[in-house]
This record gives C-alpha cells, structure tokens and sequence, in this order.
C-alpha cells in the first residue's frame, strides 16, 4: 500500500533528514515510525502526503508514484491527523467532520449520515449530543476523537497519524488508544503512525520502525523487536530494565507522570465535575495561567462547591504536594500509604510539573522483580552448569 524506494530528505541547510529510506508497509497494517528527536520519522510520514517532498527516491501509494499526482488531490485521499488536533474553532463539531468531504463535494445528506455513522463508531451517542457542538464545548480526549474521524470521513485506504495522543493526559491517552485499537480491527485502514512513546508502540503496532539519524535501525513486530533487538542502541530504546535499577533514593521524576486534569481556579466547579467523571478519575490539579500550582481539588469537594454554584477554586487543598529538586521515591511512598492520592511534584517557584501515584510505584516495584527472578534464573543456571562440570 505505501512503498519507500531509496528515499532521502536533504534540507538546503545540508541537514540530512532522511537516508536511503527503503520501507514496504502492507495493505491494513498499523505501522508505527519511532526513534529519538530528530531521528526522521515525522519527516518520513509527511512525505507520504507530499507536506515534504523528497530529494531523492520515490514514494508509492497504492501502487502510484506520489510525485506524479497532485499534492492537493494527494492529501485529501489521505487521512491525516496531528498532535494540536486542528479543529476549527468557529465550525460545529458536524462541519469539522464533514470538511473534507465537502471538499470532495458531497451531497449534504450524505455527509449528514457519514457524520452520524462515525460519531457512533466512535461511542459519541446519540450524535445529536455532540455534533452542534463547537470544539471548546468537548473535553481535550473528545476533540482528539473528532480530529481521527475527519480522517476517516470520505473513507480513506491510507492515515497518517503524527502524535496524535501525545499531547493529551494518560486516561485519555490510554482510552483513545484502545479505541483506535477497536476501530482498526473493524476498519483495517492502512495507518502510519509517528510516537516517541514506545510503550504506546507496542500497544498499537503491527510492526514498529525503529529510526536513527534517518535510517531504520530495526523493524519487525513488538515481539519480534522486544525478544531479539539487533544492538544495544534499541535494547536501550525500549526500555529493557528500564525501571529495574530506580531505587528508594532516585528522585521522584523517574516516575512522574502527567496530570489526567488540570484545570484554572475560575473554572465553574460544575464543569470540573463533568470532567473528572468523564475521565473517572477522583481529583483534578488546580493552576493559575503562569502555571503555578494552587491545590488539588479532590472530588467530594468539587462535588460541594457544584452544588453551592461556586468556581473549583473553593475545592482546593494546597498542603500536599513534594517539589521536584529535592524529593525521592522514599518520600512518595510513605505519602501514599498516609493516603492513595495522587501527589503533586512542583519545582522551586511552585510551578506545577506533574504526578507520582500508586500506580507508578506499582510498575516501579513489578520491574525489580522481574529483574530479581531473571537474575535468581541467572544465578540457577550457573549453578546448575556448575554442578554439571564437578560431575564430569
């Protein structure tokens, strides 16, 4: 569906973005581009729709030479969705679906039953609630959602995704990867996917593309790649025992995460309280606009405050927080046995930067015991050897 043929990107600055690319991605597949900043992966999807144009190679879709084809004509037959998602703020969530399709000059009640058949693929039901909506009105998760159905609205064979959950918090992340999951067993589009997130790579993937200084280090399957990484740059790169060495004195950001919901103080409550239960989580993290941390609002008080009329500020509790230059992972731990709460890491000035929870410390203490039991196997095997040879 989508071939790479000897295909480079030199920029006039003599930057070398892409080189001697060759990459076969077949009819259906999720193929997921991965490497470090700068390693070419998003410059490799963009040439796929001509945003960049090769300076050598050639580029197939569906068996066509790309260079031979209009660009504009190119991109519309080509989903596409991005990171900042793209959503025309002054169009209703209808018409920012349909765009595309109305570029392509469908009749109006075809695009109307296209909308309706999307926004229920995608559990935004009844589409009666959402789609007279405006983009400000959905929540960051729901918006991403609307960006990956105006890529599928005329049906295209092939989508480009570059970050398109990077920038959203984790519940979101992890529910709309789940759903592109759904989809793409049901839809079976041909999709390229850009993430610097290789845990959301091996969740996704049919076969990932490990990129380095604009070559493929590596590609196969997540399993493939995980059982048998050609060298030690993509062992490193996919964490292998990542987490395994992290001790009690390491600092709290080895496990920090991105808040779920954050949220300024003159935000009503009401709305706050829609949020959190949306995401079903149990609090949301309280910002004024330079990004200093005010509070955590933990849902029984948003509840109060909602009930009162009042802005989420009233919510607030701004006694438990650790900052961020002087904290370990000791220090988190014995918080949370106090209370399973999330806690809020702040630097110096108090500006917010992000979560330790329960969860974290989970996936912590899971990786040193995987690498205990591998190093007790370790440790049998040699003995077992040992003995061998005293026999012999």
């Amino acid at each position: 569906m989508v071939t790479f043929e000897n295909v480079s990107k030199e920029y006039p600055d003599g930057t070398v973005a892409v080189q001697n690319l060759n990459l076969e991605i077949e009819k259906g597949e999720l193929v997921v581009l991965i490497g470090p900043s700068g390693c070419g992966k998003t410059t490799s999807l963009k040439m796929i729709n001509r945003l960049e144009e090769p300076t050598s190679g050639t580029i197939y879709v569906d068996g066509k030479d790309i260079s031979s084809t209009n660009p504009v004509a190119l991109r519309r037959s080509i989903g596409y969705v991005i990171q900042q998602i793209g959503l025309f703020p002054h169009m209703s969530i209808e018409e920012n679906i349909a765009i595309v399709a109305k570029l392509h000059k469908w009749k109006k009640n075809k695009m109307a039953k296209r909308v309706d058949e999307l926004l229920i693929l995608a559990g935004l039901t009844p589409p009666s609630k959402y789609k007279y909506r405006l983009p400000d009105q959905l929540s960051g998760g729901q918006q991403q959602r609307i960006g990956v159905l105006r890529a599928l609205a005329v049906e295209p064979n092939v989508v480009l995704m570059d970050e398109p959950f990077g920038a959203l918090d984790p519940i979101s992340r992890e529910s709309l990867q789940n759903e592109l999951i759904d989809l793409q067993q049901r839809l079976k589009k041909t999709i390229v996917f850009v993430t610097h997130d290789i845990d959301e790579a091996l969740k996704l993937a049919d076969k990932i593309v490990i990129m380095r200084q604009g070559k493929v280090v590596q590609a196969g399957t997540p399993a493939e790649i995980q059982a048998k990484p050609v060298n030690k740059f993509v062992a490193d790169f996919i964490g292998q025992e990542r987490l395994a060495s992290v001790g009690a004195d390491s600092p709290v950001y080895v496990i920090m995460e991105d808040a779920p919901l954050v949220v300024t103080p003159d935000i009503d409550a009401q709305l706050v309280l829609e949020q959190i239960e949306d995401l079903g989580r149990e609090s949301a993290q309280i910002v004024d606009k330079s990004g200093r941390w005010l509070g955590m609002a933990q849902l029984p008080q948003v509840k109060r405050a909602a009930r009162q009329g009042a802005k989420v500020k009233q919510a607030a509790v701004a006694g438990r927080k650790l900052y961020i230059e002087e904290a370990v992972l000791s220090d988190a731990a014995e918080m949370l046995i106090d209370a399973d709460l999330p806690i809020p890491i702040v630097d110096e000035t108090n500006k917010f930067v992000g979560l330790v929870t329960s969860n974290g410390i989970a996936k912590l203490t899971i990786s040193r015991l995987n690498k205990q039991k591998k190093m007790q196997e370790q440790a049998q095997l040699a003995a077992d050897g040992a003995d061998k040879k005293g026999v012999s």
